[in-house]
């Protein structure tokens, strides 16, 4: 496997720490990767390590407030920014690869984030996975908490709240779990903004499910103990048979992390292959 991490210029202006992962051979498909919040790219080198052995190329990107990027940690400039970012990496990664399948792949956050892509104006991928999307939180927050959030939003934006993740409790394979927590860039803040607009874009996604365009794989584990599978499950319903919804028993946050992680990761890939056989490119 071949791995390289540097800047790049995904279009005029927008540089972007980039990392990729590309087999021996050309690969058949070209996957794209959101990280989580907290994360940043380089955090999905085992998936990757996985995908690349099932012949595909893989590519992730640091976003805003998130691994080597400039932004004080967990600030964006706005939730459209991020979308556009994205679409910005798709552009860049199709310069590369115009003759294969584009498969957009988000997790939490990043599930969030490509779900909504997903159902928007943008030119398309030809397939998304969203693992364990963000859509809503398994226990949310108060109503009184969100409207004095909403009124110091307009005060202080960009004020950072800390949250407390336990690598337990996020995946249950100990080298993963050791992994994370020597992680120097991975950190746990986010800005009133963000959480604001993940919390809205979560809110519009159901609202908007019957919108979805590219076909989805959605997969959430019953366990999960930061985002709601009972949300995924909701729009997954709504959504209709563009989305095909995967319940993960007793799985945690991060289910391509676990120890019971090889019946998940073939079902990317199987999911990945068939885009090969969709009857024209995105």
């Amino acid at each position: 496997m071949q791995n390289s991490a540097k800047w790049m210029e995904l279009q005029p202006g927008l540089q972007k720490y980039v990392h990729r992962w590309m087999p021996p051979r050309e690969p058949s498909v070209n996957v794209c990767i959101v990280h989580g919040l907290g994360e940043h790219g380089g955090r999905y080198h085992s998936l990757a390590h996985d995908l690349v052995e099932a012949g595909f190329g893989v590519t992730a990107f640091d976003q805003q407030g998130h691994g080597r990027s400039p932004e004080h940690r967990g600030r964006v400039r706005s939730y459209t920014s991020l979308l556009d970012e994205i679409a910005a990496f798709l552009e860049w990664n199709r310069r590369s690869f115009s003759e294969i399948p584009t498969v957009l792949f988000g997790h939490s956050m990043g599930g969030n984030l490509v779900i909504n892509y997903g159902l928007r104006d943008y030119r398309q991928p030809h397939r998304i996975i969203a693992s364990s999307p963000m859509i809503e939180q398994t226990r949310p927050p108060s109503r009184m908490f969100v409207r004095l959030a909403r009124v110091i939003l307009w005060l202080a934006p960009n004020l950072t709240l800390r949250s407390n993740p336990v690598a337990e409790r996020l995946m249950s394979d100990p080298v993963e779990q050791k992994m994370l927590r020597e992680d120097e860039l991975f950190h746990s803040q986010i800005s009133l903004r963000l959480g604001a607009g993940l919390l809205d874009s979560g809110a519009w996604i159901l609202q908007n499910a019957n919108r979805l365009k590219t076909k989805l794989l959605l997969t959430h584990g019953t366990s999960d103990y930061m985002t709601s599978p009972d949300a995924s499950a909701e729009f997954a319903k709504r959504a209709g048979p563009l989305c095909e919804l995967v319940i993960l028993e007793n799985q945690l946050h991060d289910p391509f992390r676990d120890m019971e992680r090889a019946a998940v990761i073939a079902r990317y890939v199987e999911f990945i292959r068939d885009s090969l056989k969709d009857e024209s490119t995105v």
